[in-house]
């Protein structure tokens, strides 16, 4: 057989059209690929520039909402010196000729120097003729030893009247033999007797000035409405000193490079304060105080463009690398592999990111969260010397607003919340939410940082503010409660445990604060778990009961009305108090349910005994979780219904602190109630003396006076001077007062002298069954008298 011969190389032809497509394919994708190169720096400058310009946008908002925090503090400072001096003024309505020794008493009793570190001076000015000069001055100067200097007026000279303090406190050295005429160097003294408004002005002593808060005092207590009743019945004027510089301070905390100055327009006092003092200063913002002062807030901003930040231009160096490097990509795969590629590289992005961070929000969650944890805890245990600290973060109320408002609203919340946390801390702090109403912060700070109790207490006033619902109409306000774990745990999970186990304490304190992890609050929450567990199920199993306790007129002694009582019956417990079960029935929602068995059964047992013949009415506690929900005037509504008792012989005893967390709402709620025809009464009144200001917006029948004040009334002046301003405010209001906690005859003797109305106690009667209500009540209409029906 022959052999087949090898085929011949053939030379390459350029010219073939398969080769010559390849060769216009080649050029094509060079072109496309220069062109997604030069689009792509293009685009990396535009974005670099859209950085900066973002980057600038973002410090000139966060430089302004560190404006209006500084001045909402600033006005809160402000707000908070003139609630003391309201309350000063209510004493001095009362006691309008106290004595120095008095007005001590009360300044003792009120912590006023211990509570106010800015507070330089208080006291009661009054107006002194020319012709009564020299008798005032006779009884300011009486007792003082021989050889004291005479006493002198400032600024010297001959004036028809003069404006001197009668009575105060100080701080500031001045000599007891001058006397400041308060008139002579301020004309908005005798502008806010006629006008009857406080006002606030700079008062210079020596070299100094401060920042004076007064408010006019007239008889009675009330503003009198017309100009001619207020010069009539104008006693003086309660004034105070400040020294603004520690407000400004207060205003200051947590804004590094920020500048604030107050000054007073017309220029008789500045006072100037700064801290953390930046280089330059390129924004600045005025907000009026009224009164003639004015806040200056001024602060840093970065140079903007592409040049102002280092960043910038790594982000367009890093984004134009990248378009060089998809452009060599495309040129190289020259087909649509590259683009799958990119697509399936996204997507698994946005699912690497989904995993770990929450859908609503887009904090980290608790996946990602328990990571941070535990870098954070492997970093401390590398740096012993900063601290690692887990904040676990409750919403307080939460579930009111999902409830009242609906899920949306609950959202809404959630995501502002989220984002307060975020701009209230540094950009390497982690903020993650863990599910419902639960945020946890985790911290890394040295010695000269912020420590994580104050960050905890400086989100607490962040939360506070109101958030805006859908649509801007609507509002809510709502608060925070924080756990603090600090330190070195084995685990994260240990870590947020312990700050769990604070957070718990928080809560039982009261909420809207923070409390520290210690070893003892694992025990106890875990005790509190278990009570709740079966605190479920003590309604279904009807453990709760009722007692009773007396109300009695202190002067004829007769019986008006019972207060109802509520006492837990647990199985093995025994006998629980409401101060160990009601604020975790709160807490967990169950005090609805718990409140409307509590009026159903008091109303029904007020039924039973109506019907017998008794004239007696009966007294409800109402929770401050009850005051918030639209729920309550419906529940109050169907007890009177179902029992048939008179609406006028139902009392409703809400305590003083729940009408002041938010006292819009409280007042139109308590006005829904006063509609059904139920009479209202404010508990544990006299333990906050911020509700004055506000107690005439609220329609009560009575003021519950504090058990406290009355069990110091054998031994503290102070608790009978507070007992008598209480009541005395009652009769000018015309609001009945009732005294609780009345346990012996002193007490009883002084309470009628000062012509309280009603009071309870253990002197009269202990808290009884409906069975024992009726024997008392039987003998009562046969032995009146108080050592007949005093029970030991």
């Amino acid at each position: 057989m022959g052999t087949v011969p090898a085929p011949l190389a053939l030379p390459v032809d350029l010219r073939h059209p398969r080769l010559a497509r390849g060769s216009r394919s080649l050029r094509f994708w060079a072109l496309a690929a220069g062109a997604l190169v030069l689009a792509g720096v293009a685009a990396s400058l535009v974005a670099a520039n859209v950085v900066a310009d973002d980057r600038a946008s973002n410090s000139q908002l966060a430089f302004e909402n560190s404006s209006r925090e500084v001045a909402s503090t600033l006005k809160l400072a402000i707000q908070h010196e003139q609630d003391l001096v309201v309350s000063a003024a209510t004493f001095m309505a009362a006691n309008p000729h106290g004595s120095q020794a008095q007005f001590l008493a009360w300044s003792s009793s009120e912590r006023a120097l211990a509570r106010y570190p800015e507070l330089q001076g208080i006291g009661f000015v009054v107006i002194v003729p020319a012709a009564r000069l020299p008798a005032f001055i006779a009884r300011l100067t009486a007792g003082r030893p021989a050889g004291t200097a005479p006493y002198s007026v400032l600024p010297a000279g001959k004036r028809p009247f003069y404006c001197l303090g009668a009575v105060g406190i100080s701080r500031i050295a001045l000599s007891a033999s001058v006397g400041l005429d308060f008139c002579a160097s301020n004309t908005t003294t005798l502008t806010a007797r006629d006008t009857g408004l406080g006002s606030y002005y700079p008062v210079s002593v020596g070299f100094t000035t401060w920042l004076g808060i007064d408010t006019p005092v007239y008889r009675g207590g009330a503003t009198p409405s017309t100009l001619q009743a207020r010069r009539r019945q104008f006693v003086g004027w309660l004034g105070e000193a400040i020294d603004p510089g520690v407000i400004l301070r207060r205003a200051l905390e947590g804004h590094p490079g920020i500048e604030v100055s107050m000054r007073y327009a017309r220029g008789a006092s500045t006072v100037v304060f700064a801290s953390d003092k930046a280089s330059h200063r390129d924004a600045s913002t005025t907000i009026d105080l009224r009164n003639g002062w004015k806040v200056t807030v001024a602060g840093p901003l970065p140079a903007g463009g592409m040049l102002g930040e280092w960043s910038v231009p790594l982000l367009a160096i890093g984004l134009s690398a990248l378009s060089l490097l998809l452009g060599l990509l495309l040129f190289v795969l020259a087909t649509g592999r590259a683009r799958a590629l990119q697509l399936v590289e996204e997507k698994t992005r946005q699912l690497g990111h989904q995993a770990l961070h929450d859908g609503l929000t887009g904090l980290p969650n608790r996946a990602l969260v328990l990571d941070r944890a535990e870098q954070l805890l492997a970093r401390n245990r590398r740096h012993p010397d900063r601290v690692a600290a887990a904040l676990y973060v409750d919403l307080d109320g939460f579930k009111t607003v999902n409830d009242t408002y609906g899920h949306a609203a609950g959202d809404r919340v959630l995501t502002v919340v989220g984002r307060r946390l975020q701009e209230g801390l540094r950009e390497h702090d982690t903020v993650g939410r863990l599910g419902g109403d639960e945020f946890v912060v985790l911290l890394e700070s040295g010695a000269q940082e912020a420590s994580p109790a104050t960050v905890a207490a400086r989100l607490i006033d962040e939360l506070r503010e109101p958030i805006a619902l859908a649509g801007g109409e609507r509002s809510v306000a709502i608060s925070a409660s924080i756990g603090i774990a600090l330190g070195q745990r084995e685990t994260a999970d240990e870590l947020l445990r312990d700050a769990d186990f604070a957070l718990y304490e928080a809560k039982a304190l009261g909420k809207d604060r923070y409390a520290v992890f210690e070893h003892r609050m694992q025990a106890a929450a875990q005790g509190r778990a278990e009570l709740e567990a079966d605190l479920g199920k003590a309604l279904e199993l009807d453990e709760f009961f009722l007692l009773y306790q007396p109300i009695f007129d202190l002067t004829s002694q007769d019986v008006l009305g019972i207060e109802a009582l509520i006492r837990w019956r647990h199985p093995t417990r025994g006998i629980v108090e409401p101060d160990a079960f009601i604020p975790i029935a709160e807490e967990s929602g169950l005090i609805s349910a718990i409140g409307r068995w509590v009026l159903r059964e008091a109303c029904r047992q007020l039924a039973v005994w109506q019907a017998g013949g008794e004239t007696i009415g009966v007294s409800v506690n109402v929770s401050a979780y009850q005051l918030d929900r639209d729920g309550l005037v419906d529940d109050v509504e169907q007890a009177i219904s179902e029992s048939g008792v008179d609406p006028g012989s139902l009392t409703l005893e809400i305590t003083e602190t729940a009408l002041m967390h938010d006292v819009d709402a409280a007042a139109r709620r308590l006005a829904q109630l006063k509609a059904l025809g139920v009479r209202l009464a404010i508990d544990d009144f006299g333990t906050g003396y911020s509700s004055l200001a506000y107690l005439r917006q609220f329609p009560v029948d009575a003021l519950k006076i504090d058990r406290s004040f009355i069990s110091n009334l054998a031994t503290s002046s102070d608790a009978a001077a507070i007992i008598h301003a209480l009541v005395q405010l009652g009769k000018t209001l015309s609001i009945e007062t009732l005294a609780e906690g009345i346990e012996d005859h002193d007490q009883l003797r002084e309470l009628q002298r000062e012509q309280c109305d009603q009071g309870q106690g253990f002197l009269f009667a202990r808290p009884l069954d409906a069975n024992a209500i009726e024997a008392f009540l039987a003998e009562t209409r046969q032995s009146p008298s108080l050592d007949a029906l005093s029970r030991s």
